[in-house]
């Protein structure tokens, strides 16, 4: 499956994540989704950061790209 994160700066980078946080983190493991759409992130166990995905940086900047990944996925699908 695509890596959602390829081509972009990843949450972890963008928040400034420790490696000893980020590498336990379910948005750094599951990588061919985004952040928002993964449970229980190091964010929300660690910092308490509620989940507002609207209103966070990560979100804003990358949502639409949910849609180009969406895109490719149906089309590797369509020709399988």
């Amino acid at each position: 499956m695509a890596d959602f994160w390829e081509g972009k700066d990843p949450c972890w980078k963008i928040l400034d994540c420790s490696k000893y946080v980020y590498v336990d983190c379910p948005a750094y493991l599951y990588r061919e989704r985004p952040c928002w759409e993964i449970a229980y992130t190091k964010c929300e166990i660690l910092l308490g950061i509620k989940r507002d995905c609207k209103s966070c940086k990560i979100f804003k900047l990358y949502s639409s790209s949910k849609t180009d990944l969406n895109s490719e996925i149906s089309s590797t699908e369509d020709s399988s």
